[in-house]
């Protein structure tokens, strides 16, 4: 039976995905001002924060299989600073909406729009948030892959023509 050794390299797909569509809708609610955008945009803000809380918690026992790695080494105090980061700054940007849901309930009326004021503020949290999370994913991507490509120039091997390659290609110039 196959046994996962390590949850934090499953559960980190779960604040990169909610948190980049958090992004996403709380532009949305941002531009039209609907309680559908509000309320997905606050959906997808849960489930980003819940599934970062899960990912930082387990990312302890993966730095500790992995200290002695040069990688590791050279980004890991990186990854989990941004990892934090990206907690404390999505939890802002949920805490206000849920704040913001909870007050506009005495405030406006069925048919009203939500404040633009609170809008333009859960979208630049959320989308702050979305930023921090791709760094973060970036910075444990090098840690697991190694450098990106492009930064090492990788020359192709040159090849050689195979007798009769050569003389044919002369031949139809």
């Amino acid at each position: 039976m196959y046994e996962i050794p390590v949850l934090h390299p499953v559960l980190v797909h779960f604040p990169i995905a909610f948190l980049l569509l958090a992004a996403l809708a709380a532009v949305a609610w941002l531009g039209w001002g609907t309680r559908f955008w509000r309320d997905v945009t606050l959906l997808l803000l849960v489930a980003g924060f819940l599934g970062g809380l899960g990912a930082y918690f387990t990312g302890e026992a993966v730095e500790e299989r992995a200290k002695a790695k040069p990688l590791v080494q050279q980004f890991g105090e990186q990854h989990e600073s941004f990892a934090l980061l990206t907690l404390v700054v999505s939890g802002l940007a949920l805490f206000a909406l849920a704040a913001y849901i909870g007050a506009s309930r005495r405030l406006l009326r069925p048919g009203d729009r939500d404040l633009p004021a609170v809008r333009v503020v859960v979208a630049v949290l959320a989308v702050a948030s979305a930023v921090l999370v791709a760094r973060t994913g970036h910075l444990g991507g090098l840690m697991v892959w190694g450098q990106p490509v492009g930064s090492v120039q990788q020359q192709a091997p040159q090849q050689t023509p195979q007798s009769g390659e050569g003389e044919e290609r002369h031949e139809r110039e």
